[in-house]
């Protein structure tokens, strides 16, 4: 299966229309998972990373 045969070269003037995204320069540092599965950090890390519905934290690895 060719995923790229329907694909086609952009042009410079393709290039400068293409937006999306989020505003600003997010710091993913700053994103992280808690014991319960929550993803905490700025509101935007919800967008980005996702976190195992598991209590990993004080937990003996079986």
């Amino acid at each position: 299966m060719n995923i790229m045969k329907n694909a086609k070269k952009l042009r410079k003037q393709d290039l400068k229309n293409i937006s999306g995204g989020i505003s600003g320069n997010p710091d993913l540092s700053l994103c992280g998972c808690s014991c319960s599965g929550s993803v905490t950090g700025p509101w935007y890390c919800v967008q980005y990373i996702g976190c195992p519905q598991v209590y990993t934290c004080g937990e003996a690895a079986i």
